[in-house]
């Protein structure tokens, strides 16, 4: 929680110096303006108030108390705030050690979940003498939205205390509440519904009933700090002359949930505990009995019954109404395995029939947050339900937004706002040829740039013989694309010197741009090396040509500046959208300001517009998704989640007797296999892709939804930290040895 309401008192203008025994977390904070204190001593001398934020009361003491501790390196008159959830008779020990130094001192234990300290948003419990608390509630305001003085110091953590207590027993009562609903044969998803419409409900329902669903157990919060709290509850209780029935209960069980699955293990653990009692896993639609693969059968005595299947009617209907009954091309996977959602929420979607998913689809990469991440939502709500959606002129919001991507990128000097990948390539493609007054267009192959016709030609490398002496022959996407379109668009492979040479050899005066993605997003990830992108970018600026980083995938997922932070190669253009977004439809285009400036309406201006192009609901969305890129850590999240996926995957491959390459950042990996990394498309053809394929929907099959093609990169989340890797390393090691079964790695 520290790091977020540093921030927020950084913006509301607060000269903050921070302190972190890891100086990296601090990095986000200093690049907002905070200074830098390399040790207790140097940050506590001069500070007017001093906000501690620890895991619990043996850090405090330690960082607390002694002679280098903050009560004796804090100047007389300072005050210190600790936000930690600490001991009762710890906080009047520190309140009587600060009194005697002449310190104020502030116990005020924060509470809800960690996107509300970003948001302002915390519940705070204050303890300690009301002229104090009155005196820094300015503070507070910044950090909370709702505070609470207490009264004497020890209730604010006695008030924290007991509300985690709600929380635990509430988890355990909301477990064996559903499970006597699956076992009652009463489908779980109505007994979600009934609870939802009930006294039952609450934000702890809300929070973990989609948890336990998914499988996932919600290891934001860890065992071993259930087990602290409710260790420190308990002895509030005794200190208060009476025993604690439910709140020992409650110790009990989670103790012996730490017990099995260790202490990192997420809070809900203690529902799985249960559910194991009961050899019944709640999946909907009506769970799943341990060790028999009836994920979609409800056992009542010895009677069985399979619920009828909804996809089929779906399918049926849909195509009376849709081509191949799908919205767009790439969601129909066969009449039989098209898939209907009914929701999503975090790493996680459920279909029409109950079944849920781990998703790494994340439609095709937009989602870098989570589905439905509440931080992103809300933005969305405030601005259609305050401010409207669309007028057809400008905002400030506009602008806003404009300069969260120049803080970002320093690539962009200019931009324009779009809806989609597609139409910010179209209108970057177009500023180039306006800039340069050419109109040849190159393209790197594998890449994919949108649908719109100049875009849609393609080496056909899975027609192609590797063998052989001749290179793939270009062909469209599909019909409907007239051969002129063709006339003006070269193809090359990626890391062919030879072919970057004979390209600006051959077309260096008419050429206007080369278009790429450095990091292919459908092509498994297979990325340029740092010399042919630098060698690209040299001959670019010989020639007079632009280079056109299509960044709709890699911006603002592999890292805050995309693909070109990672290079430290600049682009005269780039495309944003994707991940820009969290999910709504927004994009962008942007580059150098000399070129950016001839889009206009000026005489001989390139034209560029579109009555939803920056409509409130796309900007709110991308406002709140780029803050939270900009000032948390969710990036580094993303890759440290990516990174312990990718080794998990890395172990499983090599137990099966795999040869294996990874492509790509932690973000978006691509799986080969293959012994090494592939350079370009035409490598990617001699990969065992057909072995993959198996793999990948024996995973679906076992609920980790991806795209059954080698092409399609594994796209990771932040809330997909929420993760079991042990069930994921557990189901991809089944998911493989069913594949070689069937598909015998050659």
């Amino acid at each position: 929680m520290g790091n977020p309401m540093a921030a927020n008192l950084i913006k509301a203008g607060y000269a903050v110096t921070v302190h972190d025994l890891v100086p990296d977390k601090a990095k986000n904070l200093i690049a907002l303006g905070a200074d830098w204190a390399p040790t207790l001593a140097s940050g506590s001398a001069n500070a007017d108030i001093i906000i501690t934020s620890l895991p619990g009361p043996a850090q405090v003491r330690q960082v607390m108390l002694g002679e280098a501790g903050i009560l004796a390196l804090a100047r007389p008159g300072a005050t210190v705030i600790d936000t930690s959830t600490s001991a009762v008779d710890l906080v009047k020990q520190l309140v009587d050690v600060a009194a005697r130094r002449n310190i104020d001192f502030l116990e005020a234990p924060v509470t809800n979940a960690v996107e509300f300290a970003a948001l302002g948003k915390l519940s705070i419990f204050v303890g300690g003498a009301k002229d104090i608390y009155e005196k820094n509630l300015p503070v507070f305001k910044v950090l909370g939205e709702k505070i609470f003085h207490v009264g004497a110091p020890g209730n604010g953590a006695t008030v924290k205390l007991l509300t985690n207590l709600l929380w635990f027993i509430g988890a355990a009562a909301i477990g064996e509440g559903l499970m006597l609903g699956a076992k009652a044969g009463v489908p779980l998803d109505m007994v979600w519904e009934a609870i939802k419409s009930s006294a039952g409900n609450s934000w702890v329902a809300e929070h973990d009933v989609p948890s336990i669903f998914a499988g996932h157990y919600d290891p934001s919060f860890s065992l071993a700090l259930c087990c602290k709290d409710l260790g420190l509850i308990n002895e509030v209780a005794n200190a208060q002359g009476f025993d604690l029935k439910m709140g020992a209960l409650a110790y009990s069980l989670f103790k012996e949930a730490k017990a099995t699955y260790g202490e990192d293990a997420g809070e809900l653990h203690v529902v799985r505990l249960l559910e194991e009692r009961a050899g019944l896993f709640l999946r909907p639609p009506h769970g799943q009995v341990e060790n028999k693969k009836v994920a979609k059968t409800l056992v009542i005595g010895e009677l069985t019954h399979t619920p009828p299947a909804r996809q089929p009617a779906l399918m049926a209907d849909a195509r009376e109404h849709m081509p191949q009954g799908v919205a767009e091309n790439y969601r129909y996977w066969g009449d039989d395995q098209t898939v209907f959602v009914h929701n999503a929420k975090g790493c996680r979607f459920t279909d029409c029939d109950g079944k849920t998913f781990v998703d790494f689809r994340l439609g095709y990469g937009p989602i870098i947050l989570g589905y439905r991440d509440e931080r992103v939502d809300n933005a969305v709500i405030r601005q259609i339900t305050q401010d409207g959606v669309l007028t057809g002129f400008s905002t400030a919001l506009d602008i806003a937004v404009a300069k969260q991507i120049k803080a970002l990128c320093p690539n962009i000097q200019k931009l324009r706002f779009a809806n989609s990948g597609t139409e910010a390539v179209m209108g970057a493609v177009r500023t180039a040829r306006g800039f340069t007054k050419r109109d040849r267009i190159a393209i790197v192959e594998g890449g994919f740039h949108g649908l719109y016709d100049e875009m849609m030609w393609k080496s056909d490398v899975e027609g192609w013989d590797p063998k052989g002496q001749t290179a793939p022959n270009i062909i469209p996407f599909g019909g409907g694309i007239p051969a002129r379109t063709r006339d003006l668009v070269d193809l090359i492979p990626l890391n062919s010197f030879e072919a970057l040479e004979h390209l600006f050899a051959t077309r260096a005066e008419s050429l206007a741009c080369v278009v790429l993605e450095p990091i292919i997003g459908n092509c498994g990830s297979i990325s340029a090396t740092q010399a042919w992108l630098q060698r690209l970018r040299d001959l670019c600026d010989l020639n007079g040509t632009l280079l056109l980083i299509d960044e709709v995938k890699t911006g603002f997922r592999v890292a805050k500046g995309g693909a070109q932070q990672l290079y430290g190669i600049h682009a005269d253009l780039t495309t944003y959208a994707k991940a820009m977004g969290n999910g709504y439809p927004v994009a962008a285009f942007g580059g150098r300001a000399e070129v950016m400036d001839v889009v206009g309406s000026h005489k001989g201006g390139v034209v560029h517009g579109g009555t939803y192009t920056a409509n409130l609901v796309a900007l709110s969305a991308a406002h709140a998704t780029l803050n939270i890129i900009a000032e948390t850590d969710a990036l580094q999240t993303i890759d440290r989640v990516g990174a312990q996926i990718r080794d998990l995957l890395g172990r499983v491959f090599t137990k099966a007797g795999l040869e294996h390459a990874f492509a790509g950042p932690p973000a978006m990996f691509g799986i080969h296999f293959t012994p090494k990394v592939p350079t370009n498309y035409r490598d990617w053809r001699i990969t065992n892709s057909e072995l993959y394929r198996e793999f990948a929907w024996n995973l679906i099959g076992l609920g980790v939804m991806l795209e059954p093609d080698s092409r399609e990169p594994w796209f990771i989340c932040e809330a997909h930290q929420q993760l079991d890797l042990g069930w994921l390393e557990e189901v991809a090691t089944k998911a493989m040895a069913a594949a070689q079964t069937t598909c015998p790695h050659p």
